[in-house]
């Protein structure tokens, strides 16, 4: 999973009321199943390849949104992430030496912090070779595991954050969290973030979660961009609209930016507040 600075296409949705068809209520989005989370996966991995692959001899200890990351240690966690879900005995392994070797860390820090102790001293272009050796296997293995093991339900390692099935994490957090490091390490290295379709599954993904934890007034969040749209967040009639960009406010989400850029088009000022402290889990 992501974090910042507190955690570092189906869309046969209803049209709402009297207002535009082209804006839908985000919670009707139905949650991403194996299959397309599978090829959502794959796109992303080549998205996260070719960025991989344009780092350089000085990008390795730029300093990323995750305070205690560089480029080096965020790639080696994206590495240690595909071997967690390639190897559950890894994945397990490294949840006990988390709790027991960083223990002043919360659950989800501990665990990523064990990652890292896997890959000590490891160079990024090793890191990067490696990453795309095993994102494939990783894909392969999220959509294989059976459905009695899906239905789990565990903890994030986050603390107020409530239990999550492990479907959910396998055929949505992985994806989400993959596609925000991209991000990272492009702004790290100053290097453009590319956006094909599948970005905007993901970013349907986001909104829908955004919009199941929502308990202000109604929104429509127009997000701009290729990845963007326009979604109902809330029941009833929206009192606000509020536009932001796509990229921009998923990073506020991450809990990346406190003071993300948004620009009321309609309504009462008195929802920015709400907009703008809303956080999903990456």
């Amino acid at each position: 999973m992501s974090r910042g600075r507190f955690l570092c296409g189906v869309r046969a949705w209803k049209a709402v009321g009297s207002m535009s068809e082209s804006v839908l209520e985000a919670v009707r989005l139905p949650r991403t199943g194996r299959e397309q989370s599978a090829e959502v996966g794959e796109a992303e991995g080549r998205a996260a390849v070719a960025l991989l692959e344009k780092l350089g001899d000085g990008d390795w200890r730029r300093p990323t949104d995750c305070p205690e990351w560089d480029v080096r240690d965020m790639v080696a966690h994206l590495v240690a992430q595909c071997e967690d879900n390639i190897h559950l005995g890894t994945l397990i392994r490294r949840e006990l030496v988390g709790r027991v070797r960083h223990r002043g860390k919360i659950a989800l820090d501990g665990h990523m912090a064990a990652q890292l102790d896997d890959h000590v001293g490891e160079a990024g272009p090793v890191l990067v070779e490696r990453f795309a050796q095993l994102w494939p296997r990783a894909v392969r293995a999220r959509r294989g595991r059976p459905g009695a093991l899906r239905s789990m339900r565990i903890p994030p390692g986050v603390p107020g954050v409530p239990m999550i099935s492990l479907g959910y994490l396998l055929d949505v957090i992985y994806n989400r969290d993959l596609w925000m490091h991209r991000v990272d390490l492009a702004r790290a290295a100053g290097l453009p973030v590319t956006i094909g379709e599948h970005d905007r599954l993901i970013v349907e993904q986001v909104v829908r979660d955004l919009a199941l934890a929502w308990s202000g007034a109604p929104v429509t969040l127009e997000l701009t961009g290729p990845a963007g749209g326009s979604w109902l967040v809330g029941a009833g009639e929206p009192v606000a609209v509020v536009r932001a960009d796509t990229v921009a406010y998923m990073r506020a989400l991450a809990g990346r930016d406190d003071d993300v850029a948004l620009e009321l088009v309609s309504g009462t000022a008195e929802v920015l507040p709400s907009v703008r402290a809303a956080r999903v889990i990456f």
